[in-house]
């Protein structure tokens, strides 16, 4: 049996598994129903889908990149209301929290914590509605954090964050900080 290679045929074969995946709410998306198109062709189904699909990573990838270089350095609330939904749910540390003003009041505090505070983008990554940033984030301990006062010590801490958005707004972040490393650095707890 000869295997197909042709890009449109690999394109169209990921395209149909992706639909198969997302079952009748990417149909319904892409404009179709049951999977299939008028004349009957899953195919088109599925590379309609899968163009709507990368359309809205792009997009949404976009809106992170202007998240990440504009309200990231200056956690201004004004621009917090362009990315950041009013009802954001924030998971973090086996906590869940939400509401904009709740994200703005912790961005607050760790900028008076660390008031170099500056989160540099490693690698951001977009699949659908949900967009993966790693980061390091830098900066020196000069008031109060998770419990201990300012030790003037400078931190440098990796990072991952998962962000979904709806309509261009994030809804929804779950983010993992290296504590155990920035707790160490600060010196609140002994070395490894």
């Amino acid at each position: 049996m000869r295997r197909l290679t042709e890009p449109a045929v690999v394109l169209t074969t990921l395209a149909a598994l992706t639909l198969s995946a997302f079952g009748a709410g990417a149909a319904d998306a892409a404009g179709t129903t049951g999977g299939t198109t008028d004349s009957g062709s899953t195919s088109r189904a599925a590379a309609d889908s899968f163009s709507w699909n990368h359309g809205t990573a792009r997009v949404n990838k976009r809106v992170m990149e202007r998240f990440t270089s504009e309200f990231l350095p200056t956690g201004d609330p004004a621009l917090a209301r362009k990315f950041i939904s009013p009802d954001i749910v924030m998971h973090f540390g086996g906590r869940t929290q939400q509401g904009r003003d709740t994200y703005l009041g912790i961005v607050a505090a760790n900028m008076k914590a660390f008031p170099d505070l500056k989160w540099t983008v490693e690698d951001m990554r977009a699949e659908g509605d949900t967009v993966a940033i790693r980061y390091t984030m830098t900066g020196t301990h000069e008031g109060p954090f998770a419990g201990d006062e300012a030790t003037g010590r400078a931190i440098r801490a990796e990072s991952m964050a998962f962000y979904r958005l709806v309509h261009g707004e994030i809804v929804d972040e779950r983010a993992q900080l290296d504590m155990l490393s920035i707790l160490q650095q600060m010196g609140a707890i002994p070395a490894a």
